[in-house]
């Protein structure tokens, strides 16, 4: 097998990890957030963590009943992402496409 790295497939790995990472991230703050400020806010914080993550919390309400309030919602919506976030790395894992460790253990 070719050397993951000078195939540029390490980045075929990061570059979705690394963007869902922040996503997940993001959502959790907006999660924290919506703990200190009401939903119709008009802080500058609130407003852009909002507008960050609707994308990810309108494709979550899809499949969620209408009864499921907004926080709640939300962590549904980290969830989501932290299993995508999983998947990716287990289909990545068993096609031998990981970035491997160079140097690290016994010689």
């Amino acid at each position: 097998m070719a050397d993951i790295d000078s195939q540029g497939l390490f980045w075929l790995y990061q570059v979705p990890n690394l963007a869902l990472a922040a996503l997940m991230y993001t959502l959790l703050g907006r999660f924290v957030l919506s703990l200190f400020f009401p939903p119709d806010s008009e802080k500058v914080i609130w407003k852009t963590f909002c507008q960050i993550t609707w994308p990810a919390i309108a494709a979550v309400k899809l499949v969620t009943p209408i009864v499921v309030h907004e926080r709640v919602v939300v962590l549904l919506a980290f969830t989501w992402v932290l299993f995508l976030r999983m998947i990716i790395f287990v289909v990545f894992a068993a096609m031998g496409l990981l970035p491997k460790l160079t140097g690290v253990g016994p010689a």
